[in-house]
């Protein structure tokens, strides 16, 4: 213990703050948010497609402009009116003449923009498209050791393995898309997970679930028409929104999410797309968007009609995606979801307005399981919900706001504002009310929570350039849930703030520090007549971070964190997680090496800390660290050809205060977690 403490202590004296990652932002705070295991597919692939195709300046749309993460409402209004006033950019040092453009924010920018002439695109032909398309072809291997305990679980009377895992421990994925300019794209995946069989048993078509698409963009009047699995938002979310986005979430981003497209998906999560046909057409200042979707789902069965293995009741849809226990595969495609509606949307020269509704249907009733806290939560068999949303702009204002309405009657609204009066100040205020009876599983607006019901709040960010070279964001949320929650008996209130320093000290040097302090109630231990006690929790969370590159192909990011948890009846307790990343990219050699060293030590996993993970192309790794321990990754890229990459990662995680991991038949017997994965791409 004392060790550690003196290791940290000398690396927090060297690093006292660091460089801002919008990835490892999103991934970590949606993966502590939302508390399980998250599919970043679609997120991941669309700033990755951000990155290698990067928005052309002197012909970017605003919806464009809107995919580039750093952007904001009013930035991209303000570029616009720069645009329209003065005509083609000609450099990124011209952006510093657009109000609310600095230093700070073009370097942000960078990765994601270029300035280049807009070149003529083919006419969409059979001849065309087979000879000018490009194709990517992707397969990954993946596999975890030792193995757990569910592939040596059989059952003693039969011998077989029902009890446990029938598959084996690999995990595949590939997935294959074709591109035709930005007129026309089809995708494939596929992927087993470990555990499920592969070409046998369950899965006798191979992989345990395939996504597939095949989309047309910007052809006349059609914006875009999806036939496959898509996904889809529109205005804040609240009526409609699937997908992850780290706009949904308080940090430190200015917030005012806006949606407005529908989109070919290869997400291997089934809740967070959808499959059928969708598409948006747009007339002068008037789009229409559209979609319609039939798909099975997975689902909790309570009741099933025995003659005719009907589901007449369940509890709850899921969204894990694992089919490998006799249990999960009993739930597998249980239950038939269909959804249908549309959005409308005007925009004039300072608004945009829309409607957007749906109506949803299932093939059994949903009945959750009563508790006092979800009483007012959906049941039936059918929801309907419709929402007015709309944004509005000023000189030095950007407004958004959306109200929505679910088919019982219950009403849900958010509304906000972004303001930059000076190019070095930007606010941002948001103001929420989502009642406990209000009703809509597709919801994705900006909460506390991962479901939109039973919850209030007001929300301020605020961002600003304090010196040349010294930048602060900061935010704070104060709200309350006026009905019970899960663990938590009564009404109870929360607050959560966070402060963000960011210095970018040389061309090659790069500090960050940020606090983040929430608070919110819990259950204490029963009082008289067996009510329960509501307690205060309190979590700090503190990270610096450097990141440099003194040499010539080395890049360097030194990272220290520490945890500090503890309620009414706990003392505070103390989590502490360093980690060293190492990259080098020889300059003659197709070949990139990282590295990572991470040291933990962590009380319990109530005060875990994720912390993103270096990861092959398209994939994501955020761990959760508690305990007491080490893991070292080393990821290896590069290229045989221009038309040929690899990847091959290895990870070890040595737990130091026990001698199992996991639980139940994922337990895995010893103190050490290995994981490998294998990755090859062929580019045409």
């Amino acid at each position: 213990m004392t060790g550690m403490r003196i290791c940290l202590v000398l690396i927090l004296v060297c690093s006292l703050l660091s460089g801002y990652s919008q990835t490892e932002e999103i991934t970590e705070r949606l993966s502590e948010r939302l508390e399980q295991t998250v599919d970043f597919t679609d997120l991941i692939e669309d700033l990755e497609e951000t990155r290698i195709k990067p928005v052309d300046l002197n012909k970017a749309t605003a919806l464009e402009l809107n995919k580039i993460p750093v952007l904001t409402g009013p930035l991209i209004h303000a570029f616009l009116e720069y645009q329209k006033s003065y005509g083609e950019i000609l450099s990124y040092y011209e952006l510093n003449a657009i109000p609310g453009f600095d230093s700070a924010l073009i370097t942000r920018l960078i990765p994601y923009i270029c300035i280049g002439t807009p070149a003529t695109t083919p006419p969409l032909s059979p001849k065309n498209i087979v000879k000018l398309g490009r194709h990517q072809l992707l397969v990954r291997y993946g596999q975890a050791f030792p193995k757990s305990n569910g592939y040596f679980i059989h059952d003693t009377a039969t011998g077989s393995s029902d009890a446990g895992y029938p598959g084996e421990p690999q995990h595949y994925y590939f997935r294959y898309t074709y591109t035709y300019f930005d007129k026309l794209k089809i995708g494939l995946a596929g992927e087993k997970d470990p555990g499920e069989q592969f070409f046998r048993g369950a899965q006798q078509f191979g992989m345990d679930y395939y996504s597939g698409y095949l989309a047309l963009t910007n052809l006349g009047i059609l914006r875009n028409l999806v036939i496959g699995n898509f996904r889809a938002g529109f205005g804040q979310g609240l009526t409609f929104g699937t997908g992850l986005t780290g706009g949904s979430i308080p940090g430190f981003s200015a917030g005012g999410m806006t949606l407005g497209q529908v989109k070919g998906s290869l997400s291997m999560s089934e809740g967070n797309s959808f499959r059928g046909i969708a598409g948006t057409v747009k007339i002068k200042k008037i789009e229409i968007s559209g979609f319609l979707s039939w798909k099975n789902r997975d689902g909790n069965i309570i009741n099933q009609d025995s003659l005719e293995t009907k589901v007449v009741e369940f509890s709850s849809l899921q969204s894990t995606g694992l089919h490998r226990t006799q249990d999960e595969l009993q739930d597998r495609d249980a239950i038939s979801e269909l959804i249908a509606g549309g959005n409308l949307n005007i925009t004039g020269s300072f608004f945009r307005v829309g409607i957007t509704g749906y109506y949803s249907r299932w093939s059994g009733f949903l009945v959750p399981r009563l508790q006092p806290y979800n009483q007012f939560s959906l049941s039936g068999k059918e929801n309907f919900n419709l929402g007015f949303d709309f944004q509005a702009r000023s000189r030095y204002a950007y407004f958004f706001g959306e109200i929505s309405r679910s088919r019982n009657g219950g009403v849900a609204f958010l509304t906000g504002f972004i303001a930059d009066p000076d190019s070095r100040f930007k606010v941002t205020c948001l103001v929420r009310n989502y009642p406990r009876d209000y009703q809509n599983l597709f919801s994705n607006a900006f909460g506390q929570q991962s479901m939109n019901i039973n919850e209030q709040g007001f929300y301020l960010n605020i961002q600003a350039s304090l010196f040349r070279r010294l930048f602060l964001s900061g935010y704070a949320d104060v709200y309350r849930f006026p009905w019970l929650k899960y663990r938590v008996g009564r009404p109870s209130p929360g607050f959560e703030m966070g402060i963000m320093l960011t210095s970018p000290l040389s061309s090659y040097v790069n500090l960050y520090a940020r606090y983040i302090y929430n608070t919110w109630s819990v259950n204490a231990s029963p009082g008289e007549n067996m009510t329960y006690k509501i307690e205060e929790a309190r979590r700090q969370a503190f990270r610096v971070q450097i990141d440099w590159g003194p040499v010539p192909g080395f890049s360097f990011k030194d990272r220290f964190e520490v945890n500090m948890t503890g309620s009414d009846s706990q003392e505070k307790k103390y989590g502490y997680l360093f980690l060293q990343d190492i990259s080098y990219k020889p300059e003659k050699i197709p070949l990139n090496i990282g590295f990572r060293y991470a040291l933990f030590e962590i009380p319990e996993y109530g005060s875990r800390i994720y912390a993103y993970e270096p990861e092959v192309l398209y994939g994501y790794s955020v761990p959760a660290f508690f305990g007491k321990g080490f893991r070292i990754c080393l990821l290896l890229s590069g290229k045989i050809t221009r038309h040929f990459s690899w990847w091959i990662k290895g990870g070890i995680t040595n737990f130091l205060d026990r001698m199992t991991n996991g639980s139940g038949l994922d337990l895995v017997e010893g103190n050490k977690k290995i994981e490998l994965t294998g990755q090859i791409m062929v580019r045409l």
